[in-house]
């Protein structure tokens, strides 16, 4: 690591904007070519302390590891400004992350192809996530809660070291029990490419150590002794400089950054790659004068690139919470708000790496639409759905197929439509029992309807962009629709077998309320899940798109993007993993062209 005086002065082959999941593990890949040289420049410092590597900790929220992104109002969830928390550090989100490392459905990948992508199926990305992974088979313990135990699904000799936790709260098994009994299946090992199913993941944590295994120890501390890699912290890139070629097209010359109250631009010759994820990305993109030009006008930015998909097309998993109460007594994260119960977790941790801080959440359930949604309601939906999708503004959108794939994914039963996951831990008002514990449903749907922006909001870096993840704001009402099912369906599973033998009370929402008061607190409570994607799409130009199949900007020589803002469509899973992958890709991408050039 070097001053922000002392990196301008480097000569750079190239330059990686964003030292977070993907951007700092493509640069520590890029680096094991002596004959390159790389730099990176982040805007969060490095912080190797528990908050970061303590499973059971969290860093969200705390400015001096998170961003702190928030949306603008959003008009269909009451108005509200909904958080989205960003890894402000170096190794980005993969330090403040829930530690899963899964894989998307084998059948959603490949039907990228479908939206004109080429090179990117199933077989492509779980080869890079495979050589992303260092894996290490479940303990005993964890293989009798279910963990992946399949060897052959899992990378073993990558960089990111993945395990199944050591520690299982008692609500596990019990909600594994209450799937079942309700035709859910325990899925074995979701890596295969089926995420179907109720299911243990695969974690990124050392299990030697039982610390968090992130993009900076699993990637940068292997090469940070090269001397072809300089990370430079705590500056922020301000825009891509560009000189005309003669093919017409943009070639990137340098970087713009700011630190200290002072503006540098570092000189590279081969390339540079935006790495600032899906809500930072575009804004970059637009500083530097990609974008749509009415929006980069009123921004007072020259136009040097017409891309009106820079920004666009932004997707999250959303998010509702749903609260019991338990009976009898059990161990939940609730009990770390007594500050002896959590010193003393905290000790049992530091002296042997076991108990309730070295584990997250751990189980998650993903469906179709055919198991929480029944056949009359589902033949409703869709009939609202398909004569929306009729519409002139539809039939006519460069979104088209990306709409054609969601709608065909809704009848397909190897497409996960909802995540439940249990976390055990809930406070809600009015509680009369010290005593008592509880536990969190979480639903999320893993293919809303709905679609965002987010753009710059001024000429300057140093103002957030807007965001706008346009909640419940889709088609046909088809994303409250779907949610009201959802809803209904976890009252089931907190009411069966022996889950439901454990629920004293579910406490808000209530399975008694209409569902008009249930469509109430869907509004009040919805959230981000916390995976915004799509904002510099991978799609062809006529379809919006930002970069083609090698990840490099339309109009431009050599400035890529390799981030989850170039998913072109939502995956139905937790993407961690997906973006290694995609680091792993890029690289080989990059490393063909540079043979290329030579």
């Amino acid at each position: 690591m070097v001053s922000a005086a002392d990196f301008f002065q480097q000569d750079f082959d190239y330059i990686i904007i964003g030292g977070g999941t993907t951007g700092l593990a493509l640069a520590s890949i890029l680096s094991t070519n002596a004959n390159i040289r790389v730099g990176v420049i982040e805007a969060g410092l490095r912080k190797d302390d528990e908050m970061i590597l303590v499973p059971g900790k969290s860093s969200s929220s705390d400015p001096e590891y998170d961003w702190n992104l928030v949306t603008k109002p959003q008009p269909f969830a009451q108005n509200r400004k909904i958080s989205i928390p960003r890894g402000k550090v170096l190794g980005g989100t993969s330090a403040l992350n829930y530690m899963a490392y899964c894989r998307g459905s084998e059948l959603e990948h490949n039907d990228w192809e479908k939206l004109g992508i080429k090179g990117w199926n199933w077989n492509t990305i779980s080869n890079a996530i495979r050589s992303a992974e260092a894996w290490s088979p479940p303990t005993h313990h964890a293989k009798a809660h279910h963990a992946d135990d399949v060897a052959k699904n899992h990378g073993r000799y990558g960089y990111v070291k993945t395990s199944a936790y050591s520690y299982y709260y008692d609500l596990v098994l019990p909600l594994f029990e209450t799937m079942n009994k309700m035709g859910v299946v325990t899925n074995q090992s979701e890596a295969s490419g089926d995420n179907i199913g109720i299911w243990t993941y695969t974690a990124s944590i050392d299990p030697q150590t039982n610390t968090r295994c992130y993009s900076t120890n699993a990637y940068y501390d292997r090469v940070s002794n090269r001397p072809n890699i300089i990370v430079l912290t705590g500056a922020q890139a301000s825009k891509v400089i560009f000189r005309q070629t003669s093919s017409g097209d943009l070639q990137a010359t340098a970087v713009e950054y700011h630190k200290g109250g002072q503006t540098y631009k570092v000189p590279v010759r081969r390339e540079v790659i935006i790495s600032t994820g899906a809500l930072q990305t575009p804004q970059i993109l637009e500083l530097s004068g990609i974008g749509n030009p009415d929006l980069l006008r009123k921004l007072n930015i020259p136009v040097i690139i017409d891309l009106p998909g820079v920004g666009e097309n932004l997707q999250d998993h959303p998010k509702v919470s749903m609260g019991a109460e338990l009976k009898g007594s059990h161990e939940t994260v609730d009990d770390l708000n007594s500050e002896s119960f959590a010193q003393q977790k905290l000790e049992q941790y530091r002296l042997s790496r076991t108990g309730m801080l070295s584990s997250t959440l751990s189980t998650v359930v993903f469906v179709p639409s055919s198991s929480f949604i029944p056949p009359d309601k589902m033949r409703s939906i869709l009939s609202t759905l398909d004569e929306a999708l009729q519409l002139p503004q539809i039939q006519n959108s460069p979104w088209k197929k990306w709409y054609e794939v969601q709608r065909a994914w809704l009848e397909n039963n190897g497409i996960a439509q909802l995540e439940v996951v249990l976390e055990p831990s809930y406070t809600h008002v009015g509680c009369t029992n010290e005593k008592a514990k509880h536990y969190t449903m979480m639903v999320f749907l893993e293919h809303a309807w709905s679609r965002g922006h987010v753009h710059a909001s001024s000429s300057s870096v140093l103002d957030s962009p807007e965001i706008d993840l346009a909640m419940l704001d889709s088609l046909g009402n088809i994303d409250m629709m779907m949610f009201l099912e959802a809803v209904k369906y976890v009252f089931k599973v907190m009411e069966t077998g022996a889950l439901g033998d454990l629920t004293a009370e579910i406490i808000e929402p209530k399975p008694s309320w209409s569902d008009e008061r249930l469509m109430d607190y869907i509004r009040s409570d919805i959230a981000s899940g916390y995976h915004p994607i799509g904002t510099a799409s991978m799609l062809p130009r006529s379809a919006n798109g930002v970069v083609d199949n090698e990840l490099k900007v339309y109009g431009t020589t050599n400035l890529r993007v390799a981030d989850a803002s170039v998913f072109p469509i939502h995956v139905g899973t937790h993407p961690q993993a997906t973006l290694y992958g995609l680091a792993h890709k890029a690289a080989e991408i990059i490393q063909t062209s540079e043979k290329v050039e030579l």
